[in-house]
């Protein structure tokens, strides 16, 4: 593998990722490309990630976790992401964004209720914040509860929401009615089931396809105090603490489609013979190649060297920035540039290069736009 990051990393993350590797050709390498054109979430494969140890791996042991480090997470999902992105995607919000924000805000029922069933691999989260007229000015959400008796009402709706169609548990953000800014924000967790909460059909995208993609609806959907993460208010909060994570995370998924455009790239150079030799000899197609090994590599050793630094605390904003914005890029000019390795062939469906595209530009777009993240980078700048 590359010899700067793995200078990172320890023996456990070696094993880590050989682990990750064999299990996601062995279990979604087969199916990858049936699962794509089929728009189907393989729950099959879901719960045996969930006997492997693979889902929570930084989620403490006692409640069934890894109780590893953030690095550990990253190199689950880029290997998972590397074979299929939709699935490592979903995965992760199942570990970062439902039973990490759980473990460390929850109160002990919610940790024993909610984190077991998820980390096992036998029900599937999705957190909810992204609404019709709510997408990169997240505080504009306009899904509100009221207090109701000893409890609350929600009402609202939401879009985008990743493995909404299927999931069993919702982590869902709203507001206090009347509320604004910063001010009123409250974290829901909600069970599929409840009186009044639906989920609409799966969406029909352009990439991601084997993550489900939905809407959820909350009409006047009652929940208790035992439903509510880390005390009423406090949900802005939250999660803007976890924001260098799920962005070290987005750069992650970056990592595994383009290293996947990478080595179909290189085979590929290899085995095609054009004029009597193959096309890997020809300086055109070498330059390419090296311009994508030397972008995949920075962009590996800048994203894996932040890890440590959010496990210490260390407030890197900016570069959580630069890391998901630098690998978004890199990820969508990989995924171009495979394609015109693989010429014609690279524009067939029969290829995977084309499914790794379409998967790559969604980074561009979901978890903070590219455009947010290049703010946020300037906004650091100038304090």
């Amino acid at each position: 593998m590359e010899i700067l990051t793995d200078t990172l990393f320890s023996e456990e993350h070696r094993l880590v990722r050989r682990t990750t590797r064999k299990f996601a050709e062995k279990e979604l390498g087969p199916i990858a490309q049936e699962i794509d054109e089929q728009e189907r979430f393989p729950i099959e494969v879901y719960r045996k990630a969930g006997q492997n140890g693979l889902i929570g791996s930084t989620i403490p042991e006692e409640y069934g976790g890894g109780g590893a480090d953030l690095l550990t997470n990253a190199l689950v999902k880029e290997e998972l992401c590397r074979v299929a992105a939709g699935f490592g995607m979903s995965v992760n919000m199942c570990t970062t964004n439902f039973c990490f924000l759980i473990s460390k805000y929850g109160t002990e029922e919610q940790k024993r209720t909610f984190i077991p069933p998820v980390l096992q691999g036998k029900a599937l989260a999705a957190f909810c914040l992204t609404e019709p007229g709510a997408g990169s000015d997240a505080l504009s959400i306009k899904t509100v509860y009221e207090s109701a008796g000893k409890g609350f009402r929600i009402r609202g709706s939401k879009t985008f929401i990743t493995n909404a169609p299927l999931a069993d548990y919702f982590m869902v953000v709203t507001r206090k009615a009347g509320s604004r800014g910063t001010q009123g924000g409250t974290l829901f967790i909600l069970e599929r089931g409840m009186p009044g909460l639906s989920t609409g059909k799966p969406f029909k995208k352009m990439g991601m396809r084997c993550s489900p993609t939905g809407e959820v609806f909350f009409d006047q959907v009652e929940a208790g105090p035992r439903n509510v993460l880390g005390g009423e208010g406090r949900g802005f909060q939250i999660m803007f603490e976890i924001l260098d994570e799920e962005r070290i995370l987005g750069a992650s998924t970056a990592l595994g489609i383009g290293q996947a455009c990478l080595e179909t790239a290189v085979h590929y150079a290899k085995e095609r013979i054009q004029f009597g030799k193959p096309i890997a000899s020809f300086q055109m197609v070498r330059n390419l190649l090296a311009e994508m090994a030397t972008r995949l590599d920075i962009t590996r050793t800048y994203t894996y060297a932040l890890c440590p630094l959010v496990d210490k605390g260390v407030k890197i904003t900016k570069e959580a920035a630069i890391a998901k914005y630098y690998a978004s890029t890199m990820a969508v000019r990989l995924g171009l540039d495979a394609v015109q390795v693989l010429g014609g062939y690279g524009y067939m469906r029969e290829y995977p290069v084309e499914r790794y595209m379409r998967d790559a530009k969604l980074l561009e777009i979901g978890g903070g736009t590219s455009e947010i993240q290049k703010l946020i980078i300037a906004r650091e700048l100038l304090r």
